[in-house]
């Protein structure tokens, strides 16, 4: 009877060892156990009854068989059923209440408010921004109105109080003079120092001494870290000065677009609402600062959401090269 359990304990042994040289398969220590045996099986029926475990076999191999079956199931299948509990009941319900307490932490009503005011502030401030720096810019040939659109206030030379901004060379194409307009729908003469017809950009300057108001210049960003996903608003004069300075938020949809197939620009393409008489307006990131300028957007019964701007980096070349002293 004695042998017959120490045969039960170095089989449950021998299970173990191969159980760990299964789980550290990628180890190189091997384990080894030995059990000595001297008892020979009889070929015939044994009943062996130790009080808790009655084998009835006929070989030896019957007796390992029926030894295997009642550790697997007394043992294995048992810690299994523990594992499985432990995953459908308690290991859930403590995972499903981690998650659920930590979203109540994250979207409290608290804590959305506070996001929410967070961007509402920036959209605020951007519009102020607007209102410093977003101008309406009308063309004409001769008393004749040949176009409008808007422009963005970029630099201040305070020495000679002269002003400079940016806006679309189509916005001032056809043109000999140019009146810089203001919200109050009061305008001062602009004039035009140069432009680049195939980027579609050109500048201007006016008289500060001529205005009734501050104006505060722009920050230009750096449109290579304009990113997909981008929040942006748009600023502009859409169809004329009526909605002068209105602003329209959305997300860059991509960056690098090749809209007219030529490879000079690598527009931004975006969402955010524009119309005509946004052509050279602005579009900000939250932070208030430049990353482009509005040009165009597709447009058709099947197209929506498709505007695209100039990005800014490339517009400060054309600065470089056709106005570089307003740069400071």
């Amino acid at each position: 009877m004695k042998k017959i359990r120490i045969l039960i304990l170095s089989f449950i042994i021998a299970l173990s060892v191969v159980a760990c040289q299964d789980v550290n398969a990628e180890t190189t220590t091997t384990y080894a156990t030995t059990t000595t045996w001297n008892t020979t099986i009889p070929d015939t029926t044994v009943t062996i009854d130790d009080g808790s475990k009655t084998y009835v076999y006929e070989s030896y191999q019957d007796l390992l068989d029926q030894i295997y079956q009642d550790v697997y199931n007394d043992i294995y299948q048992d810690v299994y059923d523990d594992v499985e509990l432990m995953l459908t009941e308690q290991l859930y319900e403590e995972i499903y209440q981690a998650v659920s307490d930590n979203l109540v932490i994250e979207f409290s009503d608290e804590e959305i408010g506070v996001y929410i005011a967070a961007l509402q502030s920036k959209i605020y401030d951007i519009a102020d921004i607007v209102d410093n720096t977003v101008v309406g810019v009308s063309t004409y040939e001769g008393t004749t109105g040949v176009s409008m659109g808007t422009g963005v206030v970029y630099s201040f030379n305070s020495s000679t109080n002269t002003y400079y901004l940016i806006t679309n060379h189509h916005v001032i194409d056809g043109g000999d003079n140019y009146r810089i307009v203001f919200a109050d729908d009061s305008y001062v003469v602009g004039t035009l120092l140069g432009f680049d017809d195939e980027i579609d950009i050109a500048i201007l300057s006016f008289n500060g001494a001529l205005i009734g108001h501050t104006i505060t210049p722009v920050t230009l960003a750096d449109s290579d870290d304009v990113l997909p996903g981008t929040l942006v608003i748009a600023a502009g004069n859409p169809q004329g000065y009526d909605f002068f300075g209105s602003v329209t938020l959305g997300i860059v949809a991509g960056v690098n677009r090749d809209v007219e197939g030529d490879g000079v620009v690598g527009y931004i393409q975006h969402d955010a609402p524009i119309n005509a008489g946004n052509s050279g307006g602005p579009l900000f990131n939250l932070n208030g600062e430049v990353i482009g300028i509005n040009v165009s957007k597709f447009a058709s019964t099947d197209i929506e959401g498709m505007g695209f701007s100039i990005p800014i980096n490339l517009v400060i070349q054309v600065i470089q090269t056709v106005a570089p002293t307003s740069l400071n």
